[in-house]
């Protein structure tokens, strides 16, 4: 099976609709600080499939989706 980092695929299209009205922009550099929030957040993800407990939600309603789906899966 190939690798896949799904990380660097969601920054490149972060980079892509910012970079796009030339207004604003993300540097190729910014990869780190990106993924640093993104491991941020499947930790916290991990930590609630662990204990089965959520003490703050998500602001991203994406990751929040995750959360409740791993929550309700350890209730059934």
């Amino acid at each position: 099976m190939a690798e896949y980092n799904a990380c660097m695929e969601a920054f490149e299209r972060l980079c892509e609709d910012v970079n796009a009205d030339k207004k604003s922009a993300i540097d190729q550099s910014d990869y780190w600080l990106f993924e640093l929030g993104f491991r941020s957040a499947i930790e916290e993800l991990l930590n609630i499939a662990d204990a089965g407990t959520q003490a703050k939600e998500f602001v991203s309603p994406r990751f929040q989706m995750l959360a409740d789906k791993i929550l309700q899966a350890r209730y059934h």
